[in-house]
C-alpha cells in the first residue's frame, strides 16, 4: 500500500470478526500521522489525492487551562462534535481524551487501567472501527504501537455509582474497537478522529 499511495496514511478497516479478517482500505489521512507529535487540522478522504472528503477535525482551539479541543465536522461542513485533549493532573501522566457529542453524550479516553477501575458493565463484543498503516501492516505479529486506552461513557456526579460503559479501545492511532455500545452511542466519524488525534499526540517510530 505504502508504493501504490506515496506519502497518505491508509485507514484499513474490516467489520468481520473472524480470527482471520479481510482487511479493506476505507480512507485516507490528509496529514501525517507518524513521526513527532502533531497539532492541527487533518481530515479523512475516500481518495488518495484528498479530493473527496468524508470528515475532518478544524484547527484546534486551545484554552487558558492547557486543554486543545478540535470541532469534527462531516463533508459538508456540519458539526459531528468536538475531540479534546484534557491536560494530565499531574507532571508523571500523561493527557487524556474527551468527546462530545451533539446529543450532550460526553466519552473520556483514559489509560486502560485506570478506566477499567471506572466500568460498571464489560466490554461485551467488539468490532474494529479502523487501522492506520504507516510502517506497520495488518496481520503482522506486534504492529500494534503507542499507547492503550479506554473510552468510556463519562461518570456523573449523582451521589451513587455512575453507570459507566466502554465504548471503544484505541492503541495509539494502529487499531480501535468500538463496542456494540461504542456503535450506538458514537458517530464512527466522530471516534476514528479521536483515535487519529491520539495517535499524531503522540511519537511514533
Amino acid at each position: 500500500m505504502s508504493r501504490t499511495c506515496p506519502g497518505s496514511t491508509v485507514v484499513f478497516a474490516t467489520t468481520d470478526r473472524g480470527t482471520l479478517p479481510k482487511w479493506e482500505v476505507t480512507a485516507f489521512v490528509d496529514q501525517q500521522v507518524e513521526g513527532e507529535p502533531a497539532e492541527g487540522a487533518f481530515g479523512l478522504f475516500t481518495d488518495p489525492d484528498h479530493l473527496r472528503p468524508i470528515c475532518r477535525a478544524l484547527e484546534p482551539e486551545a484554552a487558558d487551562d492547557g486543554s486543545l479541543s478540535y470541532t469534527a465536522v462531516d463533508d459538508r461542513g456540519s458539526t459531528l462534535g468536538t475531540v479534546t485533549r484534557v491536560p494530565a493532573s499531574h507532571r508523571r501522566l500523561k493527557h487524556t481524551w474527551r468527546i462530545d457529542a451533539p446529543d450532550g453524550a460526553v466519552v473520556e479516553g483514559r489509560n486502560v487501567w485506570a478506566a477499567r477501575g471506572l466500568l460498571t458493565r464489560g466490554p461485551g463484543d467488539r468490532f474494529p472501527l479502523g487501522h492506520l498503516v504507516g510502517a506497520s501492516v495488518p496481520g503482522q505479529d506486534s504492529w500494534t504501537r503507542g499507547r492503550s486506552l479506554d473510552w468510556t461513557t463519562a461518570p456523573e456526579d449523582t451521589g451513587r455509582r455512575a453507570d459507566t460503559s466502554l465504548l471503544m479501545s484505541s492503541t495509539g492511532a494502529d487499531l480501535a474497537y468500538l463496542t456494540e455500545r461504542g456503535a450506538e452511542v458514537l458517530d464512527r466519524r466522530l471516534a476514528l478522529l479521536a483515535v487519529i488525534a491520539e495517535g499524531r499526540s503522540l511519537r511514533h517510530r
